[in-house]
């Protein structure tokens, strides 16, 4: 357990990287939702949405392989 066959990192590890990337996603979609809230330009929503799913997936992989 801790390994995912592609990268060899320990438990606690893992768990930090998850929960690093939980709170980039989490501050992204916050990022993401207050420029759509407040007329910010397109580019600006589009860029914060996907960085938000970017670290959402790095955190899920980081979870599940912990």
């Amino acid at each position: 357990m801790g390994s995912d066959g592609l990268i060899e990192l320990d438990q606690s590890c893992w768990r930090t990287l998850a929960k690093y990337n939980l709170a980039l996603a989490t501050l992204f979609g916050v990022f993401a939702l207050a420029a759509r809230v407040t007329d910010a330009p397109t580019l600006l929503v589009a860029e914060n949405g996907a960085l938000a799913l970017l670290f959402g997936a790095v955190q899920t992989y980081a979870w599940l392989s912990a």
